[in-house]
């Protein structure tokens, strides 16, 4: 199957933790190769919940799934999907060389992450003692390495200094030209400036927003956008 057919399809989305209160009642996105879709939504909304559903951390209610035109239970059994966390998940007692042959086996990979200029000078550190903002850029890096299509991020900028955050932001538009990226941050301006498409969740489903400036109706206060002097919208934020 070429990359240009490839497509996570995820529809009908339904959970609730409790029997009075549904949290997702219709969750609706189309992922392909070469989307960054940025999802936004309030805290509480069940953005994380959705991704986690996505991947298969989480059952749900009711979901359709279908990746790359195969309906599926889980997403993570196919290899085609991966999912950061908002949790670390490398073991501290590895150094950072360890977690990254643990990770990989291209070598291509394992050398573009080993000849980075964050990562070079930690490699013989352990997890334990390597900064919070090193670990997740690491852990953003092992992940968009991954052979997977489709890559799931959740907070990706959070506790990471602004220059890290402008290379993980270059890091996802280069891998995005092989692959599909879902992004969901409370740091909305950074996920803004990279998304070709921006998806708003509330009131239990998604919302598609065509311009940046639909936020002020339902996410950000009205205002936000006047002083920003790039008034591209999401679809062609990273063209």
């Amino acid at each position: 199957m070429d990359l240009i057919d490839r497509e996570l399809f995820v529809d009908s989305v339904q959970f609730s933790y409790t029997s009075d209160r549904q949290l997702l009642t219709g969750g609706y996105l189309v992922l392909k190769v070469g989307d960054i879709i940025g999802l936004l939504g309030r805290n509480g909304t069940g953005k994380t919940t959705l991704m986690k559903i996505i991947f298969g951390a989480q059952r749900a209610q009711n979901a359709y799934i279908r990746v790359n035109g195969k309906k599926v239970r889980t997403a993570f059994s196919t290899k085609e999907v991966c999912y950061l966390p908002q949790d670390p998940f490398l073991p501290t007692s590895f150094t950072v060389k360890k977690s990254i042959a643990f990770m990989l086996t291209d070598p291509l990979s394992i050398e573009r992450i080993e000849s980075d200029e964050i990562i070079k000078p930690i490699l013989d550190n352990k997890i334990a003692v390597i900064s919070g903002g090193e670990l997740r850029y690491l852990e953003i890096l092992l992940l968009i390495e991954q052979p997977a299509t489709f890559i799931l991020l959740d907070e990706p900028f959070s506790g990471i200094s602004p220059i890290l955050k402008e290379k993980v932001q270059s890091a996802i538009l280069n891998k995005s030209k092989e692959k599909g990226f879902l992004i969901s941050d409370h740091d909305y301006m950074n996920v803004l400036d990279i998304s070709s498409q921006i998806m708003l969740l509330e009131n239990g489903g998604c919302r598609k927003i065509n311009k940046k400036e639909e936020l002020e109706q339902f996410y950000v206060p009205i205002g936000t956008f006047d002083k920003q002097s790039d008034d591209r919208d999401p679809v062609n934020s990273n063209a």
